[in-house]
């Protein structure tokens, strides 16, 4: 069984190994810096082969330092501390390379408490000094681009809190500082995406995936509350046993993008759409054209032949009737055209000034009681309080008439249309109504309603043909005076058109002009 040493048989031979395998370098240095001992792990690690060569080489303490100014640091730190521990710097080799040491050391002193020496040990740890400064270049590095990287970078928790967030992002939500957004933010998927459902898409797509690339949403600044496009690129972060952390991502603005990308599918979709108006404007239009050019040609042929024929002068009358109206057909058509066409091309000039509602109504009213009368149709025209709106005459009359005439048309035999006028007072306007009992306007039709080329009752033989540019005129001209054109219909019940024209405030109406 080994015994232990007593200490008191330790010999000068077993310490200075001892010393030397120590595994750091031990010295001892007068006041003066001049060097008393010093072990051979330390002489080896400045660079000599043996203590003897090291003691040949006359050294002292303070050229062991790359810093001229580490003596100084070094005493002030004893002078404070009464000894000096973990002291990092740089120490010199023979050969004037450096490394980096760790220094512990304390002074001794007399039995009359004067200062004699310092003892003290080295031991390299250049590779821990590198090392860390490795990972502080790193952070440093992080740091810059998390704090100048142009586009949002985030950490949020797994629940939807914001844990960490870059100036980018911060100024991105409209806040001042990292601080500030953290403490705003309790829920991402209620408070920053438009649609409260995207966040769970979000989250399913990284469990499934651990990340996710160009993930586009519509969220709010989370300040200001201002909505913006934004895609984002993230993963999920996961502990060593693979259980979920947080999430990790950037956030880039795409709303200019975005909404590029938007108006082009709705600028195609209107294209599209004006393309198959278009088509089915040429299609009626044939037909329209057709049927009086037809009608023109056939009863004038006939007139062409009478002598031959031996037709009754009646009947020659009844074909110059048929001959007239279907001219009279084919000049409006060409004035319809030709005014949607004004109107599109900003061509057609308004001369606006106060008229009369009540003359405007009556006189519209007046040419359509014939044609209504014909089909048993009543026109009904409700309270016309005295009052006057800012339009041009014309384009007013050919608004009502137009919508009167469609009321008519679309109206069964022994039906009723109805005029009533509403002030809206709040808005500056003034609403004239027209409402029939007729067939109606298919939903699929509704929202198109005042388009150019489109029928209100395609698809409806019963009730009629048309061109489909009445009503487009009519939302024109109004538009162009100030006003606004809506319709309400149910399919069999009838159709009510509201056209809203600007009030004129503070006249009388024995002031104005009357439209009669």
């Amino acid at each position: 069984m080994d015994q232990k040493r007593d200490p008191a048989s330790v010999n000068a031979d077993f310490v200075s190994a001892a010393l030397d395998n120590a595994g750091v370098g031990v010295y001892e240095t007068a006041v003066s810096g001049e060097i008393l001992f010093i072990n051979l792990t330390l002489a080896e690690m400045l660079g000599f082969e043996s203590i003897d060569a090291f003691m040949q080489a006359d050294q002292n303490v303070h050229g062991w330092y790359a810093d001229p100014d580490t003596p100084r640091r070094f005493r002030s730190l004893i002078n404070e501390y009464g000894t000096v521990k973990g002291f990092i710097t740089q120490v010199k080799r023979k050969d004037g390379t450096l490394f980096w040491a760790s220094e512990h050391a304390n002074p001794l002193y007399d039995d009359d408490g004067n200062l004699t020496s310092f003892i003290g040990s080295l031991a390299d740890v250049s590779e821990l000094v590198e090392t860390q400064n490795r990972l502080a270049e790193a952070e440093r590095s992080y740091k810059r681009i998390f704090e100048r990287v142009n586009e949002g970078v985030y950490r949020s928790s797994l629940e939807g809190r914001q844990l960490r967030a870059n100036p980018a992002l911060w100024r991105l939500n409209g806040y001042s500082s990292e601080e500030e957004q953290i403490e705003a933010v309790k829920d991402i998927a209620i408070e920053w995406y438009v649609d409260p459902n995207r966040r769970d898409e979000f989250v399913r797509q990284l469990e499934e995936n651990d990340s996710i690339e160009n993930f586009e949403s519509e969220i709010y600044r989370h300040k200001t509350r201002e909505r913006i496009w934004i895609s984002e690129n993230a993963y999920l972060v996961r502990d060593k046993e693979g259980e979920p952390l947080f999430f990790e991502g950037t956030v880039r603005d795409v709303t200019e993008r975005k909404e590029t990308e938007i108006a082009m599918v709705e600028a195609l979709r209107q294209a599209q759409s004006a393309k198959r108006a278009k088509t089915r404007f040429l299609a009626h239009m044939s037909h329209e054209l057709r049927t009086p050019l037809n009608a023109v040609l056939g009863f004038s042929d006939l007139i062409r032949h009478a002598d031959a024929t031996r037709t009754p002068i009646e009947k020659i009358v009844e074909y110059a009737q048929d001959i007239y109206n279907s001219g009279s057909h084919l000049l409006d058509l060409i004035n319809d055209i030709l005014d949607l066409s004004r109107i599109e091309n900003d061509a057609l000039t308004l001369d606006v000034e106060s008229v009369s509602i009540e003359a405007a109504v009556v006189q519209a009213c007046n040419p359509m009681r014939p044609i209504a009368d014909n089909k048993k149709i009543s026109i009904l025209i409700g309270d016309l309080t005295p009052g006057f709106i800012r339009v041009d005459r014309r384009a007013v009359h050919q608004c009502l008439l137009n919508v009167l005439s469609n009321a008519i048309k679309f109206t069964e035999s022994g039906g009723a249309v109805s005029i009533d006028v509403r002030d809206r007072d709040a808005e500056g306007l003034v609403e004239i109504a027209i409402h029939d009992n007729g067939c109606g306007i298919p939903q699929s039709l509704l929202t198109r309603i005042g388009e150019p080329f489109i029928n209100a009752t395609e698809g409806n033989a019963s009730t009629g043909t048309g061109a489909g540019l009445g009503l487009a005129i009519t939302r024109s001209l109004i538009e162009r005076m100030g006003g606004r054109f809506e319709v309400e219909s149910v399919v069999g019940r009838g159709t009510r058109v509201a056209l809203f024209f600007p009030k004129v405030v503070g006249e009388r109406a024995d002031q104005q002009p009357s439209l009669l």
